[in-house]
């Protein structure tokens, strides 16, 4: 895949400094503007505020089992959509985790390998990636990708990274992939204790009011055929504590991280409808419509394409928080 890359710095008023980063990802994609800014919080722990909500956001906690099910299904229209969307801020995590020639990376919920084949790239010959993930169906897309590029330092690996037994990692990232957790804290902790003292802990997160406007319209459209959603008990939406660089800052610190950064990624795209529903079976909100009939996933397209359009949607506003801390 092609990437175009041009990026400049400027000081910022309150101190932060914005770099304006292009990226022509695909051909057929008019060229994105990424921009992050960058906020850096000390040492000490923040404090959380633990929230509770519905699977109306792109990051409700999944249980191992559900989430390979809903990624495994998906990984066609997951791959679609890699050019555009995963593999862009994939590249971008991987840029800002900074992994060096040499060093051993463990990439938590590593999808098709976004995150984790840039990793690879960057740490060379003598390094190695683990890249862990339940979805079975998208860890042989990025087998195949590696092994097509010659990347043997990367192997791809079906688990549940929470139970993954092997330690002494210089960085451990996760690409939107923490948020599922049925503990986030805890099982960030986890991966965090992963770490050689001083190894980096990479993670991205959606930011508030990006992602969260697609989601409840395809709720809407899949709730008639899937009433069941309705009195479905509310998961842990545990991207709502992790949506804004002050909240990534202080939840990093939180769980014993220091040296803390967060860079923020507004990242804005064209939506043609047809899209939308390839991202709408591609993503989690898959979930909302496993198991229904052709004829009631015709019915599901055809209210998410009104709910688009009345909303007036026709972007995707995939802005993210990448946020860095180091174990002490």
């Amino acid at each position: 895949m092609l990437h175009e890359v041009t990026a400049g710095g400027v000081e910022r008023p309150d101190g932060r400094v914005a770099l304006v980063v292009q990226h022509d990802a695909v051909p057929a994609l008019l060229p994105v503007t990424v921009r992050e800014t960058i906020s850096r919080k000390p040492s000490s722990a923040g404090t959380i505020c633990s929230t509770r909500g519905t699977d109306d956001r792109e990051g409700a906690a999944m249980n191992p089992e559900t989430a390979a099910g809903v990624f495994t299904a998906a990984r066609s229209e997951f791959a679609a959509w890699s050019g555009r969307l995963w593999r862009p801020l994939g590249e971008i995590l991987a840029a800002v985790a900074r992994p060096r020639p040499g060093e051993r990376v463990l990439d938590a919920c590593c999808g098709a390998g976004a995150s984790a084949i840039p990793a690879a790239r960057a740490v060379g010959p003598d390094g190695a990636v683990d890249a862990i993930d339940v979805a079975e169906g998208l860890l042989d897309e990025g087998r195949r990708e590696a092994a097509a590029l010659g990347l043997g330092n990367l192997r791809f690996t079906a688990a549940d990274v929470l139970t993954w037994p092997h330690d002494g990692y210089d960085v451990v990232q996760s690409a939107f992939g923490v948020f599922f957790f049925p503990d986030m804290d805890a099982g960030s902790r986890r991966l965090a204790g992963l770490l050689n003292p001083g190894g980096r802990f990479a993670v991205s997160t959606w930011r508030a009011d990006g992602m969260s406007r697609i989601v409840p319209i395809g709720r809407a459209a899949a709730l008639p055929d899937r009433p069941e959603l309705e009195d479905a008990p509310p998961r842990p939406n545990h991207s709502a504590r992790v949506d804004t660089a002050g909240k990534l800052a202080d939840w990093l610190s939180s769980i014993g991280l220091r040296d803390v950064e967060v860079r923020e990624v507004a990242y804005v795209q064209p939506l043609h409808p047809e899209d939308a529903w390839t991202f709408y079976l591609g993503s989690s909100m898959r979930g909302f419509v496993s198991g229904l009939s052709a004829e009631a996933l015709d019915r599901v397209r055809a209210r998410f394409f009104d709910g688009l359009r009345e909303a007036g949607l026709d972007t995707l506003d995939a802005g993210a928080l990448i946020g860095v801390g180091r174990r002490p």
